[in-house]
């Protein structure tokens, strides 16, 4: 099992990436859309965890930027008629905490808004791994902090007439810049605003 992969980001794509290890090995990683914006820049270093799918033609190398999401991405995987490209979608349409969080809670219509999930793929996923996700609420739970204060700045963002991707993008990029300990809504939004313009 490949856990990790750490390396030099070569290429994207909004669904995999290229990453070039120390050893000079290339591995195309598959990814979910959100992760994307929360990666460095061409030709940087980047830390993925990973996990390895076989499939009945080969391997695929699936990469998270937390443990989380990686622990999240193998439970859903788990849930019957969920592959693992719908979990990576399903990872890409919402963070992990509020994945978490719909799964949990049984909101059915949330996990509805998810492209390739229909009411009954969203009573499956509800009932098979309601009560599974205990162990990740702590995470998901540390975690959210952080994704409420995205989520209040791309939806001020988007009051502004940007589209969610825009808004998104210019804020988790806003954040990887920003101190932890100075975070607030509205100096992130107009530090966003700044990376747009």
């Amino acid at each position: 099992m490949i856990s990790r992969l750490n390396g030099v980001l070569l290429h994207k794509d909004p669904d995999r990436v290229e990453i070039r290890t120390p050893g000079g090995t290339t591995y195309e990683v598959l990814v979910p859309t959100s992760a994307l914006s929360t990666l460095p820049a061409l030709g940087s270093e980047v830390e993925l965890r990973t996990a390895l799918v076989g499939r009945e033609d080969g391997m695929d190398l699936y990469g998270f930027p937390s443990e989380l999401e990686r622990q999240l991405f193998l439970r859903l995987k788990s849930a019957s008629g969920v592959g693992p490209r719908l979990a990576l979608t399903l990872l890409g349409a919402m963070s992990a905490p509020q994945l978490v969080e719909a799964i949990r809670g049984r909101d059915l219509g949330r996990l509805q808004t998810v492209s390739g999930v229909g009411k009954k793929k969203a009573e499956r996923l509800a009932l098979e791994l309601g009560d599974k996700l205990e162990d990740m609420v702590a995470a998901a739970v540390v975690a959210a902090p952080e994704t409420g204060l995205l989520e209040s700045a791309v939806g001020a963002l988007q009051a502004l007439g940007y589209s969610r991707a825009e808004a998104e993008a210019a804020v988790r990029s806003a954040l990887r810049d920003r101190d932890a300990a100075d975070r607030d809504v509205e100096s992130l939004v107009r530090e966003a605003l700044a990376g747009i313009r």
